[in-house]
């Protein structure tokens, strides 16, 4: 493994939920910073930034947590922007 295999974006994490929606987290580093990225259905949801890797890790897999634990709901409800918005604000760093 190369220095820059340290620097390639990965996946942590890509789930289909019992809405059939998807969910996924990809970690991205770039120097000092690492940004994860939230996609829902294939698009760009939103981003954080952390100052390690592990940081950005324990905070995808919490909101990992929290999307699986409200599967049912999303079933139901369904998922939209502003839903997804306030759970993912709702999972601190």
């Amino acid at each position: 493994m190369t220095h820059d295999d340290h620097h390639q974006p990965f996946t942590l994490w890509f789930e289909t939920l019992a809405s059939e929606d998807t969910a996924g987290l990809l970690v991205c580093r770039a120097s000092d910073q690492v940004t994860a990225v939230l996609y829902f259905n294939e698009h760009f949801h939103s981003e954080r930034r952390f100052e390690t890797p592990d940081a950005a890790a324990a905070w995808g897999y919490e909101l990992r947590r929290v999307l699986l634990q409200d599967a049912l709901a999303g079933a139901l409800l369904g998922y939209d922007g502003d839903v997804l918005t306030q759970m993912t604000d709702a999972v601190t760093a």
